[in-house]
């Protein structure tokens, strides 16, 4: 039986039976043969079910205690109108005893009918039970397939994209020695954002993964290598915590290059970003324009923007990558009027 856990009924109406028969025998004005004989079956069932409750019972029996008391008392109630009644015609000298008999297999049949049809009523819930996870089974495993199929899709579409934007941005840098017109800084521009959104789709899609090594990671340290890997321009990155936080590291380092590409995108060349510490997680903020307080409860949806040139999916990146973490996102806006993104929940190193 596990610790802690409450008495099992099934062992509560084992024992109140062996004292119940303990005390009516201890009362009774019979010899020991007549008390043996006649203590035998009460005795043996009391025992018997007090070791079931005690060694064998599941917690479903357990959860449902009031149940199996309920049934407990009915039965009771049942065979205490039968006896009373059977000893009641006992009494009577022109008693018939087939009509007892009958009478007594009657309560009996109609007892054992009320405890098949709950038993029936379990058996049809059990097996609407295995249907529904069967197919929760079957659900999840052409899920998987779709999933596995989608990420097939990603990496053939953006290999098969990249290549020509590739080749592109080769041929236009060759033109640029040839030419100085402005129609290929606008075409620059337009190959630079199709391969960001060839990046940001990518990410989208393999962001809602499961987080699968979740260890010890700088904070500080992991904003730098961010930082290092976006075009920051005039931007400038101030880094205010020494400590750990525990993520999947590059994950982690996915949440803040968005972060910051976000910040340089909508505050300018100039903006400063501002990694730091809370008590629950971290914050990243910027001196920049802030998002309008309207915005701020969608920005973390697919294809919401403040303006520029994203299409609205660096945020949502952000918001996958955290839920599957177990972190939560709040957005206020910076001491300077900046945007402001705190990520609470976040566990740390013990």
């Amino acid at each position: 039986m596990p610790p802690n856990s409450r008495v099992n009924p099934v062992s509560i109406v084992g024992a109140s039976i062996i004292v119940a028969t303990a005390a009516v025998g201890m009362l009774a004005d019979v010899s020991v043969g007549v008390l043996s004989l006649q203590a035998a079956v009460p005795g043996a069932i009391g025992v018997g079910l007090v070791a079931y409750g005690w060694f064998r019972a599941d917690s479903v029996v357990g959860a449902k205690r009031w149940t199996v008391l309920k049934w407990t008392v009915t039965g009771l109630l049942a065979f205490t109108i039968l006896g009373a009644w059977f000893g009641e015609m006992a009494a009577r000298p022109d008693t018939s005893i087939p009509l007892s008999i009958t009478g007594s297999l009657s309560v009996g049949a109609a007892l054992g009918t009320v405890i098949g049809i709950y038993a029936t009523r379990i058996h049809r819930s059990n097996e609407l039970l295995a249907e529904t996870v069967t197919e929760l089974e079957r659900a999840n495993d052409r899920l998987e397939r779709k999933n596995e199929q989608l990420d097939q899709f990603v990496d053939i579409a953006s290999h098969d994209l990249r290549n020509p934007v590739n080749v592109a941005q080769g041929r236009l840098e060759i033109a640029r020695e040839e030419s100085d017109s402005e129609h290929l800084e606008k075409a620059d521009d337009a190959l630079t954002r199709m391969n960001t959104l060839i990046n940001d789709l990518v990410s989208l899609t393999k962001a809602g993964d499961q987080i699968e090594a979740v260890a010890p990671v700088d904070l500080g340290a992991v904003s730098r290598s961010a930082w290092g890997s976006v075009e920051t321009k005039g931007a400038s990155l101030a880094v205010e915590t020494d400590g750990e936080v525990c993520a999947d590291e590059s994950r982690l380092r996915q949440v803040l290059e968005n972060l910051f590409r976000n910040a340089i995108q909508h505050g300018g060349e100039d903006v400063t970003v501002t990694v730091g510490q809370l008590a629950e997680g971290f914050y990243v903020e910027d001196t920049g324009a802030g998002i309008p307080d309207h915005l701020r409860g969608q920005v973390l949806e697919d294809g919401v923007t403040t303006g520029g040139d994203g299409v609205g999916l660096g945020l949502s990146i952000v918001e996958q990558i955290s839920t599957a973490h177990g972190w939560k996102i709040a957005i206020e806006e910076s001491a300077e009027g900046g945007a402001r993104f705190e990520f609470v929940d976040v566990e740390f190193p013990e």
